[in-house]
């Protein structure tokens, strides 16, 4: 009888599901994007602000840029809250954060597509555009994962490595 895989079986499965979680908190927002985009350009295209609103155009901007800011702050602090000494405790403690960190940056790409739903400016598509690229730096790497998690060259062979973590 064979085993049920999950995620922290070894880096394969552990990339391939951190990775899917990645591209589907981006992904989401992206399509939604796409459908407002694509339906104001139905209507004659996106328009330029002509007066300011106090909620669409300073709340919503400064809730994105707030959670794009919480999402590094919650991350750096809940890294700095684990102090994993198991190799496999370390990518758990990784996963965890980054769902976090993820999420945040979910919210900040949400935001701008909704008030560019309502609103119709071009001013969001661009606002979405910025927290898109900032959303794209933090894919998952073996590069972040190490240096965040701090992990020794051992462990960084084991996680380029195709072995199975629970042998380790």
């Amino acid at each position: 009888m064979s085993r049920k895989r999950h995620f922290l079986s070894n880096a394969y499965e552990y990339f391939n599901t951190l990775t899917l979680v990645f591209y589907l908190m981006v992904g989401i927002p992206l399509v939604f994007f796409v459908l407002v985009y694509l339906s104001y350009e139905e209507q004659g295209g996106l328009r330029a602000t002509e007066n300011l609103q106090i909620l669409t155009h300073i709340i919503i901007p400064l809730a994105t840029v707030a959670s794009i800011y919480f999402a590094y702050s919650v991350y750096k602090l809940k890294l700095r809250q684990h102090q994993a000494v198991r190799f496999q405790e370390k990518l758990k403690a990784f996963h965890e954060v980054s769902l976090y960190k993820y999420g945040l940056l979910s919210l900040a790409n949400f935001l701008p597509v909704i008030s560019m739903y309502y609103t119709g400016e071009q001013v969001f598509a661009g606002l979405y555009a910025i927290a898109l690229v900032v959303f794209s730096l933090n894919r998952p790497t073996h590069q972040r994962i190490s240096k965040d998690m701090k992990l020794s060259e051992e462990e960084n062979q084991w996680l380029r490595s195709d072995k199975n973590f629970d042998e380790l």
